[in-house]
């Protein structure tokens, strides 16, 4: 992991520095902890970075230092530079799966992924990042999207076929859209993703943190171009082998659609994916 020397969009107020990479691509931070298991890279501190790590932690920054930092030879100049500590690949500062213990006060290097030079200016570097990080989403060509989009909505029209014949029992109270009532958690594949904000390109900010965006007083925004976790969750808890066959059997086929077509492939939380996307923020998409 090298140096980042560009700021986040959000950070800039500015267009996303992603879309001018060697693979143009969006980015919406989904927190799944995923790139704070680094591996073999490091996390560069920079000045003041130790002190402020320290306060957030209620620590003296020497009692910091020595139990989170080491000095370690910079890959690409040989020279020692301060970087964060790792057990067995995971950040030192990462609590469970995916909780940064010091999110508010990270350092520049985590706060500036996936926007390092190695990321925009090399196609491996940003291949590497997109294996690593969900919240990628690579800016696919319009002719490919088209096609892609076609197959997507023949393959849901089939789908709504067999769910004619199954016949679950709707109730249209919009839980299965408040995440965090229903206690279940909404994923998609970037494909479908893709669809979605294409066919409601305009969203607000969500009613709630990671709800979907498309979620507006009670209803869904987005029946036409929905994803697929979507159209096979009901609250008939009758019919719920049946969906949830139904629902894996036609993933598959998204995702075979996906490698027949050469769709870049990605899955993730559908409303963090459609952040990445510019999906409910600021009441709008990119």
């Amino acid at each position: 992991m090298d140096k980042p020397e560009v700021e986040p969009a959000s950070a800039q107020g500015a267009p996303d520095p992603g879309l001018e990479g060697v693979v143009p691509f969006r980015f919406g931070c989904q927190r799944s902890g995923r790139c704070c298991t680094f591996g073999e890279g490091h996390v560069w501190l920079e000045d003041g970075e130790i002190e402020a790590l320290a306060t957030t932690l209620a620590m003296e920054p020497a009692a910091f230092a020595t139990r989170h930092v080491r000095q370690v030879p910079d890959p690409k100049s040989g020279h020692l530079r301060t970087s964060l500590r790792d057990d067995q690949g995971r950040c030192v500062l990462l609590e469970g799966t995916r909780e940064c213990t010091v999110y508010e006060q990270r350092p520049v290097h985590c706060r500036t992924f996936p926007y390092w030079p190695s990321v925009l200016g090399d196609a491996s570097g940003f291949e590497n990042a997109r294996a690593v990080c969900p919240g990628i989403a690579v800016v696919v060509p319009g002719d490919l999207r088209e096609r892609a989009f076609a197959e997507l909505e023949a393959l849901y029209a089939e789908l709504e076929v067999e769910l004619n014949d199954l016949s679950p029992r709707c109730e249209m109270s919009g839980l299965c859209c408040r995440f965090e009532e229903a206690d279940h958690e909404l994923y998609a594949t970037g494909l479908e993703t893709d669809f979605t904000a294409d066919r409601h390109p305009h969203a607000p900010e969500p009613e709630a943190e990671g709800r979907c965006p498309y979620h507006v007083a009670g209803r869904c925004q987005a029946r036409e171009g929905r994803p697929l976790g979507c159209r096979t969750y009901y609250c008939d808890d009758s019919k719920r082998d049946e969906l949830e066959a139904l629902h894996e059997s036609y993933l598959a086929r998204v995702r075979k659609l996906e490698s027949g077509l050469g769709y870049p492939a990605s899955y993730g939380l559908f409303p963090a994916m459609a952040g990445a996307r510019g999906i409910g923020r600021e009441g709008g998409g990119a």
